[in-house]
């Protein structure tokens, strides 16, 4: 009898020992390849603005340009923005009841988000907004675009490469992806009015 249970001890002693053995090659540990690591920071530590055919090849904001709630004012901007989705364009438009036209939605926005006045035409926001660089882009800012030979647009940033902006031709106000084709070939600047 006590032979039985020294040789079931035993028994379930090996079992216990064989069990909690985890084999080497059950374990997988993945490693990046170097090429994966270094491709992020190349993207990320690029400072030169991208033309438009450059900024349609890639889909990232860069890591300087912060999100809105970061920025009181930048945020206030923005909320405004959005409260004019689904106006109606009017050509020389600049508040809700009338409707808009892009540099009357532009010249809204900032009076009543940051209480300044700024030209009224699309051409002489683009004149006399500080330009800036892809990489300083921040939510507030605006872009501007020539659509025709003397025709003149602009939108403004709201983050995730969006802008809402007054489109004409009887459309409304409405967000617009700075990825689609048509606004990078008529892309001119990004502009700001904020100090």
């Amino acid at each position: 009898m006590i032979i039985r249970n020294y040789s079931i001890a035993i028994l379930a002693s090996l079992l216990m020992s064989a069990c909690s053995q985890v084999p080497q090659r059950s374990v997988n540990h993945r490693v990046s390849s170097p090429t994966h690591q270094s491709q992020p920071s190349q993207h990320s530590q690029q400072k030169r603005v991208p033309t438009p055919r450059q900024r349609s090849q890639r889909a990232q904001i860069p890591q300087s340009s912060p999100v809105a709630s970061q920025n009181p004012l930048r945020n206030h901007m923005v909320n405004i923005a959005r409260s004019t989705i689904g106006t109606r364009y009017k050509w020389g438009g600049n508040n809700p009841q009338q409707g808009f036209d892009c540099s009357g939605l532009m010249s809204y926005v900032h009076k009543n988000a940051l209480g300044i006045k700024i030209p009224r035409t699309a051409a002489k926001q683009r004149d006399q907004s500080r330009t800036i660089s892809y990489a300083q882009l921040q939510p507030g800012d605006m872009l501007f675009f020539k659509t025709g030979r003397k025709t003149n647009h602009v939108g403004v940033y709201i983050g995730d490469r969006k802008f809402i902006h007054a489109p004409s031709g009887g459309k409304r106000v409405k967000v617009a992806s700075m990825d689609i084709s048509y606004w990078h070939k008529r892309f001119v600047k990004f502009g700001t009015f904020v100090r």
